[in-house]
């Protein structure tokens, strides 16, 4: 029975939608402030698992955000799921579902949504057997604008180019010459957060540096092959980072030019691991997939369908100094020899109006 499930659901992967209603709530006299609570609603269409002729007899919606963490079993009733989460704080969220048939296990989907008091969403969760993703237009509203010790943990993705670190500390020195700075990159080529993590260099890079921020980067492809590995690893590097008394971020990288269909699952699982350990996601894949229909913007992309040129890791230091920071780079006097001034004002606005994790397409 188990098989003709993996079959289906393999076969067609399930489109459920869930709406999120978010609503305020006012407590407390009248010469108190309101405090505002987020309420999460959630109603789930399950007649596209009946049409395949799946019966869901119990449906579980896991939230968490940082350390909170809920859980709820879904009243099922006809062809929908319903129950309410109450008393959040508004924020961004990591949602997990699983939907059961008798005892088995049979789908499973994974994403972030963003609960606003006042406000409704409406999200679609792709159901399969490995991480999926909530399609959903998210923001960071918490700029670490006070980091002045930087970390980079990452591979060539991070080196390339004279390095992340380089290119970004010249455009935070022109635009605010007073600063202290430093910023350092731990970065051997083909690194994956596991050999990070399993790396003593690395552990005592995190635990002597007295880091502001350490920013990670896994491999290229391990978010989309190897989703469980990224995530494991990631949680326990962020476990580390914070024992040292730094904050994570994460820098989302892109699909290789020669599998544009890497983008989505590479896009959702940075956005995953985000929301599910309250960190802030530097979103280059975005930026680089944003940058697709633009016939003026220079190769991101090298040959090597990977590795990005000196365009790409511009426009990635470009893109960490309008999210961590929250500082337009676009007029940065910071130019790279071997750039043009027009190409580096169309990557400076590319990376400003991409640091909200917004897809333009």
């Amino acid at each position: 029975m188990k098989n003709q499930y993996l079959s289906k659901i393999k076969d067609i992967s399930l489109s459920l939608m869930i709406f999120l209603f978010a609503m305020i709530v006012l407590g407390g006299c009248k010469s108190t402030a309101p405090k505002e609570e987020a309420f999460l609603p959630i109603r789930m269409d399950l007649s596209p698992a009946q049409q395949l002729d799946i019966e869901i007899n119990r449906v579980v919606v896991k939230i968490s955000k940082g350390d909170f963490q809920s859980s709820m079993e879904l009243e099922i009733e006809g062809h929908s799921a319903h129950g309410t989460f109450v008393g959040l704080n508004p924020g961004i969220y990591a949602i997990d579902v699983m939907l059961y048939s008798g005892n088995t296990l049979v789908a499973t989907g994974q994403g972030t949504a963003e609960v606003l008091p006042g406000e409704t969403s409406t999200v679609y969760i792709n159901l399969q057997f490995v991480p999926g993703g909530l399609d959903v237009i998210i923001g960071w509203g918490t700029p670490y604008e006070q980091s002045r010790r930087i970390l980079f943990l990452g591979n060539s993705l991070v080196a390339s180019n004279s390095g992340v670190d380089l290119h970004l500390e010249a455009l935070l020195r022109a635009a605010n010459p007073e600063w202290d700075m430093t910023i350092m990159a731990r970065a051997p080529g083909s690194y994956t957060l596991q050999t990070h993590f399993n790396d003593p260099q690395t552990r005592a890079a995190i635990q002597s540096g007295d880091w502001d921020l350490v920013i990670v980067q896994e491999q290229s492809v391990r978010p989309v092959i190897a989703p469980e590995l990224f995530y494991q690893y990631a949680d326990s590097l962020n476990t580390m980072i914070r024992a040292a008394g730094a904050q994570t971020a994460f820098y989302m990288t892109w699909a290789r030019s020669d599998t544009p269909e890497m983008y989505i699952p590479l896009r959702d699982a940075y956005r995953y691991i985000g929301a599910h350990l309250d960190a802030p996601v530097i979103p280059a894949g975005v930026a680089f997939h944003n940058a697709e229909d633009n016939l003026q913007m220079p190769e991101l992309i090298s040959s090597d369908h990977l590795h990005p040129t000196l365009a790409g890791t511009y426009l990635v230091s470009c893109l960490m100094m309008a999210k961590i920071w929250a500082q337009n780079p676009y007029g940065n006097s910071y130019i790279p020899s071997g750039l043009s001034r027009s190409e580096a004002v169309l990557i400076q606005q590319l990376a400003w109006e991409s640091s909200f994790l917004r897809d333009s397409k």
